[in-house]
């Protein structure tokens, strides 16, 4: 990371030089906003305030939803042109056929775990040695965390490198693992065995949560994050090189023809572009198949599972903050590989899930209602009762090969 450091301020002088980058060049018009913002642009003194947006307001910059927190961190609004726009100086900003194109040193695709914290390690790295790189993070969820649906039993090491004084900066990670259990279901007994599990120093938490406080601490180090953007494809320079993504149209019908409210979509490019959209990203995926990565370095076979969770606030005499379950064999039969799992995390909270691979052989099995096979045995049944579910989803994950 470091040489990518180095090699990237090496060339930032003929990236510089590019009159996109010039402050007069980096404006865009701000969308239509209520008059109660626009009618006094400027204060007594001169200095243009930021608008004052309730927080559960939505404010469209390119046509494409964003939480107005987003706005409100915006740069201040520009009062030294004649156009009413805004000044941005990490980035530069031109418009390509109708199209807006945003570009940025390092741009990020994917705002969870894996995508904030490489966003706050490269920005630590740039403290380290004094460069001033730009990174941005687009998430295609209407908020950072809305699509991370894990309950999750979560080794710290990885977190006491990133952020060593998380524990004295309010971090979701409060409820360390207490017990671990390991049992193998037949149709009405649980029979306890050995586990093969250590979660000792372990924590359950949500990791939704956990990537929500990511954001915020990427945030503070200067990394810009755009939830509600998706992007649709990649987009590569003559010479067939990644230079970034391009978000989807918005407001076209379906025979393809652009309604009234149509929105073009945004090019987004970086000197670097990382890609950290999780299991089967699409865009990941089509690169992976563009250039054979998977054939140059002799790659295993990539298998996958389907993961099943809900969310259940239980009654606070069944709740034990920090127990862990996992389980194997009933409902699904011996020729099937998968498990579930139990943890109870906070606030009386559980999460309850089952693994499913999806190379099983039956073609009548269907994970979901496994999934409601398994909530009606003995062990977890008595849990449940009495209890609301709050959450649900589904996502694939990897199982097999490099990951």
């Amino acid at each position: 990371m470091h040489k990518l450091l180095v090699k990237l301020s090496s060339s930032s002088s003929s990236f510089s030089s590019n009159p996109l980058r010039h402050s007069k060049n980096q404006r865009f018009i701000l969308p239509l906003l209520p008059s109660s913002i626009t009618s006094n642009p400027f204060t007594a003194s001169g200095s243009p305030p930021r608008p004052s947006i309730p927080a559960n307001r939505f404010i469209s910059r390119f046509g494409y939803p964003c939480s107005a927190d987003l706005f409100r961190k915006s740069p201040t609004l520009c009062s030294n042109s004649t156009t009413f726009g805004v000044i941005w100086s990490s980035r530069c900003i031109s418009s390509e056929a109708g199209r807006e194109s945003i570009e940025y040193d390092v741009l990020i695709v994917g705002a969870g775990p894996a995508g904030l914290s490489a966003a706050i390690r490269l920005k630590q790295l740039c403290q380290q040695n004094n460069i001033d790189l730009s990174v941005c993070v687009v998430e295609k969820g209407a908020e950072v965390g809305a699509h991370i649906i894990s309950g999750n039993v979560f080794e710290p090491l990885a977190l006491d490198e990133l952020l060593p004084h998380w524990r004295q900066q309010q971090a979701p990670i409060e409820i360390p693992a207490s017990s671990d259990k390991f049992w193998f279901l037949t149709k009405d007994r649980a029979i306890s065995l050995p586990s093969p599990f250590d979660n000792k120093g372990n924590y359950v938490i949500s990791l939704s949560q956990l990537v929500r406080w990511l954001g915020g601490k990427a945030e503070e180090l200067g990394t810009e994050i755009y939830p509600g953007f998706s992007a649709s494809e990649v987009l590569y320079d003559a010479s067939d090189k990644v230079v970034g993504i391009a978000t989807r149209d918005m407001g076209i019908s379906k025979d393809g023809s652009k309604k009234e409210n149509f929105q073009p979509g945004v090019d987004i490019k970086g000197r670097v572009t990382l890609f950290a959209e999780g299991c089967r990203g699409s865009l990941s995926e089509k690169i992976i198949k563009k250039y054979k990565l998977r054939e140059e370095v002799n790659a295993q076979h990539q298998t996958y599972a389907l993961g099943i969770k809900e969310v259940w606030e239980i009654d606070e005499s069944k709740h034990n903050p920090g127990e862990v379950v996992h389980t194997l064999g009933w409902p699904l039969d011996p020729k099937t590989y998968g498990g579930s799992f139990l943890y109870h995390m906070n606030d009386r909270q559980i999460a309850l899930g089952l693994v499913v691979a999806l190379n099983y052989k039956n073609p009548f099995l269907n994970p979901y209602e496994e999934f409601q096979k398994l909530k009606h045995h003995p062990a977890i049944k008595r849990v449940l009762e009495g209890g609301t579910v709050l959450q649900y989803g589904a996502r694939t994950l990897n199982e097999g090969g490099f990951q």
